[in-house]
């Protein structure tokens, strides 16, 4: 199985309480979701083992990988994914799990809010797996990079909103 690693270090103005708060509402993730276009969207809030609060998204969306036409029966065009984001009541400790509906990846993240003098940080550390013989490592290598892009536009999202979750 070939297995890429990434991190990332995503900052927010403001302080890691809000954050937390923001992080930890099923509505705001529901809102990011649709506001950036996945369709046949659910979110349900739950927990899950260890952590304090995890929120469900099951939604449909297009990678953007530039797979020849070979690979793309390993990661076709439009995807079925399954996302769990898990945090724990302090912030200090979160996972991420996505699951890609019918393909052999794997995409697993290890996530902690830290404080930076009234603004705060949310640093991810990423695992990308591909157990397809022979292209499984460039598979898990686009797929990192597609993910993180995401990321991104995702955390640009949070950003915009994170002020509206301070006391």
């Amino acid at each position: 199985m070939a297995t890429i690693e990434r991190s990332q270090q995503l900052d927010f103005d403001a302080p890691v309480d809000a954050v937390l708060r923001m992080l930890t509402d099923a509505d705001f993730y529901r809102a990011k979701y649709e506001t950036l276009g996945f369709e046949a969207l659910k979110v349900t809030e739950e927990k899950a083992g260890d952590a304090d609060f995890a929120v469900r998204a099951n939604y449909r969306t297009q990678t953007e990988l530039p797979l020849p036409g070979w690979a793309r029966k390993v990661m076709p065009d439009t995807i079925q994914v399954e996302q769990i984001d898990q945090w724990q009541q302090d912030g200090a400790a979160g996972n991420i799990t996505i699951r890609i509906q019918g393909t052999p990846v794997q995409i697993e993240a290890r996530m902690g809010l830290k404080d930076r003098g009234g603004a705060s940080s949310n640093h991810i550390d990423w695992r990308f797996s591909c157990s397809v013989p022979l292209i499984g490592g460039r598979v898990a290598e686009l797929l990192a990079d597609d993910v993180c892009s995401k990321a991104e536009r995702d955390h640009e999202y949070g950003r915009k909103r994170a002020a509206e979750y301070q006391e």
